[in-house]
């Protein structure tokens, strides 16, 4: 009891935030130590022991309720409560893994670029972070078009004309503005699994063909014994370029 024998609530709260939902998130465990232990397990396990971002948070109010929480302390103003911990761990995997249309934003952050350049420098950030690690930096499969290696989710949020065939090849000259901010994507690319270690490996990509040109990007991943020169085949249109291929023989993409 508080003073005046008004009963007081001890909140025991996970915090995290969602990218996704450009929101951070949070889970009150409201008098219930063994379910806030329980619960700190699952976010964890639900990484499989690898390193997530989240915080612990206690206060004591004289109510149960979540406003109650934001009376007391501002900094939890702009939180969104989630009511079921399957949700909430749902939230913070989505953040787990990229997509080469996140790499590629961050690119966009650091430099402009006409698609097929983006394109280059996307799939060269993730070989060489495959095959300096043996992990992917992305999900998105890669495919052998007519000109190079293309990710999915790259051509489809910036290819001049998102009807045109994937195969044919991109005569853009227009460069694509990144309208979003650089410390808003480095965070995504940060909070998702080894996140650091992807974006100092995006970074040295950029800085290793900074001074090339989109013209000799493209030589480079069209030369002899590259990986997309295992796979290409103007007789089929969506050939995947394996990881296993990439691994192999990325050596000769070096510049």
């Amino acid at each position: 009891m508080g003073k005046g024998g008004v009963k007081m609530h001890r909140h025991m709260i996970i915090l995290s935030s969602s990218y996704t939902e450009k929101t951070r998130i949070a889970i009150d465990c409201v008098d219930d130590l063994p379910k806030f232990t329980k619960y700190v397990d699952m976010v964890c396990q639900a990484y499989d022991g690898k390193r997530v971002l989240f915080s612990t948070h206690g206060l004591t109010t004289d109510s149960p309720e979540w406003s109650s929480i934001v009376a007391m302390d501002p900094y939890f103003q702009d939180v969104r409560l989630i009511q079921d911990i399957d949700q909430f761990i749902r939230l913070i995997q989505k953040e787990r893994y990229l997509t080469g249309e996140i790499v590629a934003r961050y690119i966009l952050s650091k430099q402009r670029c006409t698609h097929t350049r983006l394109e280059k420098l996307t799939y060269l950030a993730y070989a060489d972070f495959i095959s300096e690690t043996g992990t992917r930096l992305f999900e998105d499969e890669i495919y052998a078009f007519d000109y190079g290696p293309v990710i999915k989710s790259v051509y489809s949020k910036y290819s001049p004309d998102s009807k045109q065939h994937p195969s044919e090849y991109i005569t853009d000259t227009s460069e694509i503005e990144y309208s979003g901010s650089e410390m808003s994507i480095k965070s995504r690319i940060i909070f998702a699994e080894d996140g650091l270690k992807k974006q100092f490996s995006i970074d040295k990509t950029l800085q290793r063909y900074r001074e090339f040109s989109t013209e000799e990007l493209i030589d480079i991943t069209h030369r002899e014994g590259s990986p997309w020169k295992h796979i290409y085949s103007k007789e089929e249109v969506y050939q995947k370029i394996p990881d296993e291929f990439i691994i192999q023989y990325h050596r000769f993409e070096n510049p």
